[in-house]
């Protein structure tokens, strides 16, 4: 790795821990407002926590599986160029391929603000085994901007081929609560989504979602704008986003975790994923030497209770 970045790194008071998921490097972010954690696998964010607080994000315990396709649950997964099963080939993995290879780590530094940037790239040209998956060569970038106040993710994507990209995709959040069970969503009311879990049925609801247990809906055509109410650890998370015509919420509630060797029995009970996405209905396209960007804020505020 690059010693003038690695030294960079290190005046933000960040450093490289190795072999930490995969045997790839992590990055480690330490600041009197905030720590934050980058693993280079996948480009996942893992951990970011603002003095004095709970991880905004969730991490599962489970080690989900020693295979390269094996999922982890925790933090922000990259779901790319499709969310979901592929439509073709069930060898593939689920959600794509871009959480399943090694990241570089190509920049960091300060906003003019003094919010911390760290860069990361994944090229299709450097690792073989994406073209079996994926064909058309493509380049992505994931500018992380970190301060007191909370994270965003700017997630870009560029069409390096000749062929325009038919592109599903999702920023798989996995926010940290303190009880699913009482965890509300707002902003989502009277939104048509797809229930998953009941025969891809279209519905709405009136009123927040909650409890936050058992679901996987993507929302269509949503709003911009939701939060997440958690009155056990007494805050709210504010997301908003930009690029993303979709929102997803899922949790497999208690049932299915059961089931799954991928996971803990009872994590379940503390995240709930609200995913910025462009699923299903609003898939899209990258023409030849086109760019498209998805773009994740996150802040946390006090729950105001009554």
């Amino acid at each position: 790795m690059n010693g003038q970045l690695i030294q960079e790194l290190e005046e933000l008071g960040g450093e490289i821990h190795p072999a930490s998921l995969r045997k790839c490097d992590e990055i480690v972010i330490d600041q009197p407002g905030f720590s934050a954690r980058i693993a280079l696998w996948g480009g996942h964010l893992e951990s970011f926590v603002p003095a004095g607080q709970e991880d905004l994000l969730f991490q599962s315990n489970n080690s989900g599986g020693k295979g390269r396709f094996g999922r982890r649950h925790f933090g922000v997964p990259v779901c790319w160029p499709w969310f979901g099963a592929h439509q073709s080939d069930e060898d593939f993995p689920a959600h794509g391929l871009a959480r399943y290879f090694r990241w570089q780590f190509v920049e960091t530094g300060r906003f003019k603000n003094g919010d911390v940037k760290i860069v990361l790239r994944l090229a299709s040209e450097d690792h073989p085994l994406i073209e079996e998956m994926w064909p058309q060569a493509f380049e992505l970038r994931q500018v992380f901007r970190f301060s007191s106040e909370g994270f965003s993710v700017n997630f870009s994507a560029a069409n390096l081929s000749t062929e325009p990209m038919v592109i599903s995709e999702a920023l798989h959040t996995y926010f940290k609560v303190g009880s699913s069970q009482m965890t509300e969503v707002h902003g989502l009311e009277k939104v048509n989504f797809v229930d998953k879990f009941d025969e891809s049925k279209t519905k709405s609801h009136k009123t927040p979602v909650t409890p936050c247990e058992y679901m996987d809906r993507v929302y269509l055509s949503a709003p911009n704008e939701c939060e997440i109410h958690d009155p056990v650890l007494k805050r709210k998370l504010l997301i908003s986003d930009k690029g993303s015509a979709s929102t997803v919420l899922w949790n497999p509630g208690p049932e299915l975790s059961k089931k799954r060797k991928d996971m803990e029995d009872d994590d379940y009970q503390h995240f709930v994923c609200v995913e910025t996405a462009n699923a299903l209905d609003d898939s899209y396209t990258i023409e030849p030497g086109g760019i498209h960007q998805l773009k994740l804020n996150v802040s946390v505020a006090p729950l105001e209770q009554a």
